[in-house]
């Protein structure tokens, strides 16, 4: 048996007129009764009862039909399957990210791809540019979210995400602590805490460029490993810190918060999804362009 005799034995038994079956399939009756023929002889049972008064289906005829319906309508489901992974609307997506992007450019990017591709599932996993570019490369992850640039071969790719605001962060004690806006140059005196290995270099390297491109080189009084340690630091009053504005929805006890501008201009940090042009995975374009389309 096969799906085309199996439409065409439905077809009959729902006619129960070979003529009438005929015209539904586009074809002429007689290769239409040779098929039935065969198909009967194939499973050595008789489908349909054949008199002068018409077409019947025998016992047999009627299991068949409700076996045939469900088999037409399984393969038809296994079709819809196939195409929506191909489309990657179905599969494993599974996406890396530096630690602070967790409190909010994650969360609005699974948002809006959860709502146009509800299947897929998403594999999350925090680390560092250099642990992202191998993974890359390994394909163990399809996706990452960096500070660019990554290193890595030149297979893999950037696609530019959005420009992320920085804050500025001190202790509630801090005579900066009521500003609203604080300039980058003013800052020259100031101890710094700074967060190193888990964000990966290039964020550090930017910030470093930043105080420089203001005219001095950050005195850094300690440095962290992650953002949260950084900010925890902040609290006990050991330094202040640039921070992804994103943070400021994180609740520390004696943090205050405000924005940072260079000659006036808001200071902003360059993000990016990266991925392996090599890697296969049908999901990848699919978010690569839901998040092209990210309006921020």
């Amino acid at each position: 048996m096969d799906l085309r005799s199996m439409r065409q034995f439905i077809a009959v038994a729902e006619e129960l007129n070979f003529r009438r079956a005929a015209e539904r399939l586009h074809m002429s009756q007689p290769p239409l009764s040779i098929a039935i023929q065969r198909l009967e002889e194939d499973l050595g049972v008789a489908l349909f009862l054949r008199d002068r008064q018409g077409v019947a289906l025998t016992p047999a005829g009627s299991a068949l039909l409700v076996e045939a319906r469900r088999l037409l309508a399984q393969a038809a489901q296994s079709r819809e399957l196939v195409r929506h992974a191909a489309a990657g609307m179905l599969g494993t997506l599974r996406l890396s990210f530096f630690p602070s992007a967790a409190y909010q450019l994650v969360p609005e990017l699974l948002s809006r791809f959860r709502q146009n591709y509800p299947d897929v599932k998403i594999m999350l996993n925090a680390e560092a540019s250099s642990q992202q570019s191998r993974d890359l490369l390994r394909h163990s992850i399809d996706i990452a979210i960096v500070v660019p640039p990554l290193p890595g071969s030149g297979s893999l790719k950037l696609l530019a995400l959005a420009d992320e605001d920085l804050a500025l962060a001190v202790p509630a004690s801090h005579p900066l602590a009521g500003q609203k806006s604080v300039e980058l140059k003013t800052l020259s005196h100031e101890g710094f805490v700074s967060f190193r290995s888990r964000e990966g270099p290039a964020f550090e390297t930017f910030v470093v460029t930043a105080c420089r491109n203001s005219g001095f080189l950050p005195h850094v009084e300690q440095s962290a490993p992650q953002m949260l340690t950084v900010l925890s630091l902040v609290s006990a009053g050991v330094g202040i810190a640039l921070v992804p504005a994103s943070m400021q929805g994180v609740a520390i006890p004696r943090v205050k918060y405000m924005s940072i501008t260079h000659n006036r201009a808001r200071l902003r940090y360059p993000v990016a999804l990266a991925y392996d042009s090599q890697n296969q995975n049908p999901t990848i374009p699919a978010f690569l362009s839901t998040a092209s389309r990210k309006g921020r």
